[in-house]
């Protein structure tokens, strides 16, 4: 697994993390990032210099539906992918059926790619 590479992803943007809960031993799906466009600015950490996070052995991220810092056990990962939103407006650019770029719900986005549904339906 690059790890390098899943925080450059979530330096810039949202990244689908799947991972082992040690707590509970259940597989997670999380979208989660570090990028500051994501973060609410009372919840952003502004001296981080003091943390790697490639040398120890937890990512720090933030999650973008529980809106709280979380730390994942980095042997723990199992998958990831990068996920593209548009910054601060939390919608995702699609092609409509005539090729036009149309603006997506971003809570209709984040069920479609997870089988996280935070409504309840």
């Amino acid at each position: 697994m690059d790890l390098d590479k899943i925080v450059e992803k979530m330096q810039k943007g949202i990244v689908l993390l799947e991972y082992t809960s040690l707590i509970s031993g259940e597989k997670k799906q999380r979208e989660m990032t570090l990028s500051a466009d994501y973060v609410p600015e009372a919840k952003q950490i502004k001296n981080s210099n003091k943390w790697s996070q490639t040398h120890n052995d937890k990512l720090i991220c933030y999650d973008i539906e529980f809106q709280k810092w979380d730390d994942i056990d980095k042997d723990t990962i199992l998958s990831w992918k990068q996920i593209s939103y548009t910054p601060h407006r939390m919608t995702h650019q699609i092609p409509d059926e005539t090729g036009e770029q149309i603006q997506k719900d971003y809570k209709q986005k984040q069920k479609e790619l997870t089988e996280l549904n935070p409504d309840g339906d």
